[in-house]
């Protein structure tokens, strides 16, 4: 093994390691968090809101809660021994780029996975965010404080609801307010609905008011905005197919130049102006997918 092949395996090893140790330390952080909120549901003069301090970056952090996901700490060695086989076997069989190439494209389609699953949860969610809000609507007109309609909502609501927003029940009843569990939650799953509900939290706190009125206008605007967003995704339907076809066309021709003509391929495989020319194809189609989906997109 040559020299640039030794330590680009040390590097692979060295991220892998690294990795898992973040990984793990993360996840004991979360254990820890669930024990202690565990002793103050207990006992309730001693609840406070206990914020988590995920040691993870906030891009993954972010991802991690939108899908619902929270790794085992088996998930988390068998993923990454997967991921350093995946680039040792790689270096072994065609070289460093090869390794390289392998462990980013299993990173990438891991974070494309969880995205995928983020993605359908929070659409699941939004589906169900106008019945909650009408449920709390109904709860607070009838007399009910707003913690407790969240709870009988969330009690009447379908499961997805109830997923995402336990953790914020949970908080409310160790002791922190309302309008402060609600924005987390907001930003936590990133979603619409959720932050029009924080913030007319938050402002019928301060200012006083109808929260019931409050409550009717965001339900009227949600629906307004989401019989726009259908009218958009309907006249936007050619631009998104050609979005498709263009972003899979490279893919489709690369794959059947490959498997026609080897010795054609093999040039890109076996010499330098072959591997600048791939990374090049790679970055352009990165950077092409980028475009199409920010001139697709139909949300406001």
């Amino acid at each position: 093994m040559s020299v640039t092949g030794t330590i680009v395996a040390f590097s692979c090893v060295a991220f892998s390691g690294l990795l898992l140790a973040r990984l793990a330390a993360a996840r004991s952080r979360l254990s820890d968090l669930r024990r202690l909120d565990t002793v103050l549901a207990a006992a309730p003069h001693m609840a406070q809101d206990t914020k988590s301090e995920s040691r993870l970056p906030p891009f993954v952090s972010g991802i991690l809660a939108r899908a619902g996901w929270e790794p085992t700490r088996r998930q988390i060695v068998t993923g990454a021994a997967a991921m350093l086989l995946l680039a040792l076997t790689a270096m072994i069989a065609s070289g460093p780029l090869a390794a390289i190439s392998s462990a980013l494209t299993s990173v990438l389609l891991g974070f494309a996975f969880l995205e995928y699953r983020a993605a359908a949860r929070i659409r699941l969610l939004a589906q169900s965010m106008l019945g909650f809000l009408e449920r709390i609507r109904q709860l607070l007109s009838v007399g009910n404080s707003l913690a407790v309609a969240l709870d009988r909502a969330v009690e009447n609501s379908p499961p997805i609801v109830g997923q995402c927003l336990t953790p914020t029940l949970r908080r409310i009843a160790n002791g922190s307010g309302v309008a402060e569990s609600l924005e987390r939650c907001a930003a936590e799953l990133d979603l619409y609905e959720l932050h029009l509900l924080a913030t007319a939290t938050r402002t019928n706190l301060r200012f006083g008011g109808s929260m019931s009125a409050i409550l009717r206008n965001i339900i009227d605007n949600i629906r307004k905005r989401t019989s726009i967003e259908r009218e958009l995704r309907a006249n936007t339907t050619q631009i998104r197919a050609s979005a498709w076809v263009l972003a899979l066309l490279p893919l489709l021709v690369a794959t059947l130049v490959m498997v026609t003509n080897r010795d054609y391929a093999r040039w890109f495989l076996s010499t330098e102006k072959g591997h600048g020319m791939i990374l090049y194809a790679v970055a352009s189609q990165i950077l092409g997918v980028a475009c199409m989906q920010f001139v697709t997109r139909t949300r406001y």
